[in-house]
């Protein structure tokens, strides 16, 4: 396991430690690991999530730091 994963998971367990009722899918939202294809304006692409297969770890660590 790689450090990049490591803060990632542990940002999860923070997120559901803060709030046990929050699903998973919820924290993974919350924390914007995933997100809409048009975050600005979600309804324009009929809130498809966008495919965050090609991400490095390290955007996805970005778009965790930014909350």
């Amino acid at each position: 396991m790689t450090e990049e994963h490591k803060e990632i998971l542990t940002a999860i367990e923070k997120a559901l430690n803060r709030d046990p009722e929050l699903r998973f899918g919820q924290a993974l939202f919350n924390l914007q690991i995933t997100e809409f294809v048009n975050p600005q304006n979600p309804a324009e692409a009929d809130y498809r999530m966008r495919d965050i297969h090609a991400d490095k770890d390290i955007d996805i660590i970005t778009r965790i730091r930014r909350q």
